[in-house]
């Protein structure tokens, strides 16, 4: 028992699952807290269970002796009962867990359970880092119970009812996807980039509008005109403002992250304030393009200014159009990501990315192709 109570010293940990026993079809598991984190530990360090699903805690004194010592053995992770010829094993492929039944004594193999490296992935995004190691399988035949010590993942196991259950060890619950849980300031980046691409296209379309005026009007006539083509960079501080935001967020939650459990990261927070940005932006910039072309009736009158300020006006519309659509077409990969459409967030990152390049190359080209100014307009 001197053992036993070495390898469960008391202090602040991330519990983790290490080796189990099985003795008359009850299930004895070490629960290990590990030294090196910050987590305190307060799950009971002897539990056991006979259903799969309930756990108990053990007195160590009353445990049987023989039963300490087979916990501080090595594990395995595959076991069999000669006859039945069933056996359960459990691997990880590519990354993953997956607990797998052979009904023939080891020749074919189908899985009980799984999960993917991406949804593990998944889960130390949203609700914080635990690493996962095979430490030990116990079968017990009588009753089909099966339990599997996954490190930090916690417990696994196979009920009498067939039913797959996992205990956390006392820690909290994650989810394998969730709408919008998982991505934290991914929406103010996706905003960061929507706003970019708006502000190109606006600006690509009234520097064309330059060109255009300056060529007809002259280039010693131009300047009353041309002045109020410009765009008044408000994205450009705001942008400032969302990365540095969406960077520091990161950091906190990251240190957070390194002294407790932290609550699922939920999108919904960044998704609203991402919106509302590219919402002001464009209310903003709105205003301010009404604001510049805003004339008197004789000016009004002169050369193409009614043309130009059409032209203007549309620029901005495209910006904000193009902007939405940028959002949108960078958000729906991360969201599938979130729901388990998407297995992996570093492709539904790249697709974010590459979709919303796409929309930005779209709406350029479509503006680099129709006139700055309709022909037949007056000049």
């Amino acid at each position: 028992m001197a053992v036993l109570t070495a390898s469960c010293s008391a202090g602040y940990s991330r519990p983790r699952g290490q080796t189990l026993v099985e003795d008359r079809s009850t299930i004895y598991a070490l629960v290990n807290p590990d030294p090196n984190r910050n987590t305190e530990t307060t799950v009971a360090r002897l539990q056991s269970t006979s259903d799969g699903h309930n756990w108990v805690a053990v007195d160590e004194e009353n445990l049987p002796e023989r039963i300490g010592l087979q916990l501080n053995e090595a594990g395995t992770a595959q076991e069999c009962d000669d006859a039945t010829a069933s056996c359960y094993r459990a691997l990880s492929p590519d990354g993953g867990i997956s607990l797998q039944r052979s009904r023939d004594a080891g020749e074919t193999w189908a899985d009980v359970w799984s999960i993917s490296a991406g949804r593990l992935d998944y889960q130390n995004r949203c609700c914080g880092t635990r690493s996962f190691a095979i430490n030990d399988l116990e079968y017990v035949p009588e009753t089909g119970l099966v339990a599997v010590a996954l490190a930090e993942y916690g417990i696994l196991t196979r009920g009498i009812d067939a039913e797959i259950d996992l205990n956390t060890l006392g820690r909290p619950a994650r989810p394998e996807s969730e709408l919008m849980v998982g991505l934290y300031t991914e929406p103010l980046f996706a905003a960061v980039i929507a706003l970019a691409i708006g502000y190109v296209t606006t600006e690509q379309r009234l520097s064309r509008l330059r060109a255009a005026l300056e060529y007809r009007l002259g280039s010693t006539e131009h300047v009353w005109l041309t002045s109020r083509a410009r765009q008044v960079p408000i994205v450009l501080p705001l942008v400032f403002f969302l990365a540095l935001g969406g960077v520091g967020s990161a950091l906190v939650r990251t240190m957070q992250g390194a002294a407790r459990d932290l609550p699922p990261a939920r999108g919904w927070i960044t998704l609203a304030l991402a919106v509302v940005a590219i919402a002001g932006a464009s209310i903003g910039g709105h205003l301010l393009c009404r604001r510049q072309w805003r004339a008197d009736a004789e000016t009004r009158l002169r050369g193409p200014f009614i043309a130009a300020a059409t032209q203007a006006t549309r620029a901005q519309l495209m910006g904000t159009l193009s902007a939405a659509v940028a959002f949108v077409s960078a958000m729906l990969p991360l969201v599938a990501w979130t729901t388990g459409g998407i297995e992996s967030f570093d492709d539904a990152l790249k697709l974010s990315l590459a979709l919303s390049a796409s929309t930005g190359a779209a709406f350029w080209i479509w503006e680099a192709s129709r006139p700055p100014i309709p022909e037949g307009q007056p000049t």
